[in-house]
C-alpha cells in the first residue's frame, strides 16, 4: 500500500510459472484495457481479443517440453516485470507536481498503455516459442549451419532404452506396453496381514474390557440408588 491512492496491484493471468505480472493502480480512474474486460472469448472459446488467452496459450504450449520452453517464458516474464517496476517509479516521479485527481488519471493512462504493449509482446512470445520448438526440434534461425538443432528435443537415451517404457521392445505382435524392471510388491503382504490381525485382536480386547467395565458401573449405580428400609444412625 502507498499513500494518495498510489497502491499497485501486480496482476498475472494463468499459472504463476508462466505469466508476467503487470502493474495496475488500485485507485485507477478507469478500468483496465479492453482485453482484460472483453467477453469476446472465454475458456471454451479462443479469442485474441482476450488477454487471458495469450498467457494460457503460452503455458499450454510450454507443457510439450517444459524444461526447455519455460526457460524462454520466464526470461521474457522477468524482463517485463523489471521494466514494470522501473516504469512505476518513473511514472510517480513524473506526476509528482500534479494534484491528486490529475496524477491518478495520468498514472492510470500510463499503466493501461504499458499493459497493452506487454500483452502484444506476450502474443509475440507465443508465436516465437511456437516456431522455435515446433517439429520436435529447436530452430534458432534460417542459416544452414547452426540454424536448427534436430536433436534439441530428442528423448533421453535412458528413456528410449528403458524396458518399462517399451519403446525398443514393441513389435507388430506385441508387447504393446512396457514391462517393469522389478516386480511390484503385493499391496497386502503376509507380514502386513499379520500386523493387521494383531491390531484387530487388540481392538477387540479393548472393546470387551470397556463393555465389562460399563456393565459393572451400571450394576453398582443401581445398588447405590436402591431405597433404604430404615434409618442409619450417624456418629
Amino acid at each position: 500500500a502507498k499513500p494518495q491512492g498510489r497502491g499497485v496491484v501486480w496482476l498475472g493471468y494463468d499459472a504463476a510459472h508462466g505469466t508476467a505480472y503487470l502493474p495496475f493502480f488500485g485507485a485507477a480512474t478507469e478500468g483496465a484495457p479492453e482485453p482484460w474486460r472483453s467477453h469476446e472469448g472465454y475458456q471454451s472459446k479462443f479469442s485474441m481479443k482476450v488477454a487471458w488467452w495469450a498467457f494460457n496459450l503460452v503455458n499450454q504450449y510450454s507443457d510439450l517440453n517444459f524444461r526447455l520452453i519455460n526457460q524462454d517464458v520466464q526470461a521474457e516474464a522477468h524482463k517485463i516485470e523489471r521494466e514494470g517496476q522501473a516504469s512505476v517509479t518513473a511514472w510517480e516521479q513524473e506526476v509528482a507536481g500534479l494534484d491528486e485527481e490529475a496524477a491518478l488519471a495520468e498514472l492510470t493512462r500510463k499503466s493501461n498503455k504499458f499493459a497493452e504493449a506487454k500483452l502484444a509482446q506476450w502474443w509475440d512470445l507465443a508465436g516465437h516459442i511456437w516456431a522455435k520448438y515446433a517439429r520436435n526440434s529447436v530452430t534458432y534461425n534460417e542459416s544452414e549451419i547452426g540454424g536448427e538443432d534436430a536433436f534439441g528435443q530428442a528423448y533421453p537415451e535412458w528413456w528410449l532404452q528403458s524396458p518399462e517404457v517399451g519403446f525398443t521392445t514393441w513389435t507388430r505382435t506385441g508387447p504393446f506396453h512396457g514391462v517393469l524392471d522389478r516386480p511390484t510388491r503385493p499391496a497386502f503382504s503376509a507380514r502386513g496381514a499379520a500386523t493387521f490381525g494383531f491390531a484387530c485382536l487388540g481392538c477387540l480386547v479393548v472393546a470387551v474390557a470397556m463393555t465389562l467395565a460399563h456393565e459393572a458401573g451400571v450394576r453398582k449405580g443401581r445398588r447405590c440408588s436402591a431405597p433404604m428400609d430404615g434409618y442409619v444412625a450417624q456418629p
